[in-house]
């Protein structure tokens, strides 16, 4: 039975027929009940009928075929009649689209040909009317348009307002909202299907799951705080058992989730080794581009510079860095320090060997101390190899690429290589990412079920209900559910632009 269908049966059916418990424990399976529905639909609980109208451009400013304006509130269609002519002011029917002129309310005059589509509350993306003008693009027309509906009494929209508005009227969670932020600065394929996914519910379907056995779990382990002599005894087995399947997904969707944000986080890529080994080279040669200096005198590289591309439809930072080496000049020390920072914060390093000569020491020593994932590069092989097999085997590794930046030679075959080895820090299976925000509050709430299930049996239970109760409330973050601090929703919707 569905959550909707469970609630409206549960309400249709009274206490009368929860059979074999007192009076007052049926009151509270009711109760039960009406909680589980106010969590399961709490972000429709969130509707709001703003007072005040909004309007913006919601197309890039500049020259272009056409411009859209969007116009979302309880006076929209009212507003946009003012600029139409007396004939067209009835025009509208939701989900139609007329042509008309835009004319200037004061003296009448012809100012802008339009195409106006009206959408009537609640089937518009923000849940209010909205009024969409579509008139020519370019620098003035559109913001003329703007200025009038102003005049009329809409107000310029804040930034993601629209977006904003959807999620106040319940048209969205904030899951879909992050999904919607992630589809309008996409710029590959991939992206656009991971944000697609998500916006589409998928998270919120798996989530909404968690979020339904966690109630469950609450309500066995409530009724038994408040009526304990009225209530047969509690089910542990079960109960630990599902709170370990609770706890197993939460972990693994936030692997999965941290894993596939590297598609719009990107993937750090550290170019190391040691000075004149041709680093800036290889750094150039992969971003197909002169953006490093390059010099016959070791040491040219003082700072680290990073440059991005994408691969496979990720996002790739490629960082060239300073050489490896103990050295007494201050300038060139600090660059050393920071070469360790970002090989610190790279997912992957690309060792680079001078292979024109023989391996030293101090080389397998820096390999040996990165403990990350790394590739041998074995570049300058234009001028003819030197290194030896047996100083290679020092290295332990079968991941060993050469190349000449010269002449190119090798390059291709490690770019393959390298687009390869990126699409394995994603999860393709799983078609859904995770920001910064919402995998700090899945981590939270997974904390929480694991407390419940440490103390379990060494601490009264209204203690392990406390844990169980703040991976819910958890959980009501993620998706706008219950309270949220306006400074965070702000800090959202921000990012969006102000016609979206």
């Amino acid at each position: 039975m569905t959550e909707r269908n469970e609630v409206r049966s549960c309400n249709r059916r009274g206490i009368q027929d929860f059979k074999g418990f007192s009076e007052r424990h049926k009151r509270y399976q009711i109760l039960s009940c009406e909680r589980r529905r106010k969590n399961y639909f709490g972000h429709c609980s969130k509707k709001v009928k703003l007072n005040d109208t909004i309007c913006a451009i919601s197309t890039p400013t500049g020259i272009g075929g056409v411009a859209v304006i969007r116009v979302s509130g309880p006076n929209a269609k009212e507003i946009v009649s003012n600029i139409l002519p007396a004939e067209k002011k009835g025009k509208f029917v939701p989900g139609k689209f007329f042509h008309s002129y835009i004319v200037d309310p004061d003296t009448g005059e012809t100012l802008e040909e339009a195409v106006i589509l009206y959408y009537k509350a609640p089937k518009s993306f923000t849940g209010e009317d909205v009024v969409e003008i579509t008139v020519h693009g370019g620098l003035y027309s559109p913001q003329m348009v703007v200025d009038l509906l102003i005049k009329c009494g809409a107000r310029i929209a804040e930034p993601g307002e629209f977006t904003k508005r959807a999620f106040l009227n319940g048209k969205m969670d904030l899951l879909q909202v992050q999904a919607l932020l992630d589809l309008v600065k996409s710029r590959s394929a991939l992206q656009v299907k991971y944000a697609m996914s998500k916006l589409q519910g998928e998270l919120s379907k798996k989530l909404k799951n968690v979020a339904d056995m966690l109630l469950n779990a609450i309500k066995e382990v409530e009724a038994r705080v408040e009526f304990e002599e009225d209530v047969p005894p509690l089910d542990e087995i079960k109960l630990l058992d599902d709170l370990k399947k609770i706890k197993d997904e939460l972990d693994k969707l936030l692997k999965e989730g941290e894993r596939n944000s590297l598609i719009f986080e990107g993937v750090n890529i550290a170019i190391a080794g040691k000075p004149n080994v041709g680093k800036s080279s290889l750094f150039n040669s992969i971003l197909k581009k002169e953006r490093a200096i390059v010099t016959e005198i070791p040491g040219t590289t003082r700072d680290f510079i990073h440059e991005e591309i994408f691969l496979g439809g990720i996002p790739v930072r490629f960082y060239d860095t300073a050489g490896l080496r103990a050295t007494p000049e201050l300038v060139e020390s600090i660059g050393v320090a920071r070469t360790r920072e970002v090989i610190e914060n790279a997912h992957l390093i690309l060792f680079v060997l001078d292979g024109s000569r023989h391996v030293d020491k101090e080389e397998i020593e820096e390999w040996n101390s990165i403990k990350k994932e790394k590739i041998l590069v074995l570049n300058k092989t234009d001028l003819g190899l030197v290194v030896t097999p047996q100083e290679l085997e020092k290295f332990n590794t079968p991941n060993i690429f050469k190349v000449s930046c010269l002449t190119g030679e090798g390059i291709e075959a490690l770019e393959r290589a390298l687009e390869e080895r990126v699409k394995m820090f994603i999860v393709p299976s799983s078609e859904f990412s995770l920001s910064k925000r919402e995998r700090q509050i899945l981590s939270k709430a997974k904390i929480e079920i694991e407390e419940a299930l440490s103390s379990f049996k060494k601490v009264p239970l209204d203690i392990v209900s406390f844990h169980l109760q703040n991976a819910s409330n958890s959980l009501n973050q993620i998706f706008g559910w219950g309270d949220i601090p306006e400074k965070i929703l702000n800090s959202i919707f921000s990012e969006f632009c102000i016609g979206k």
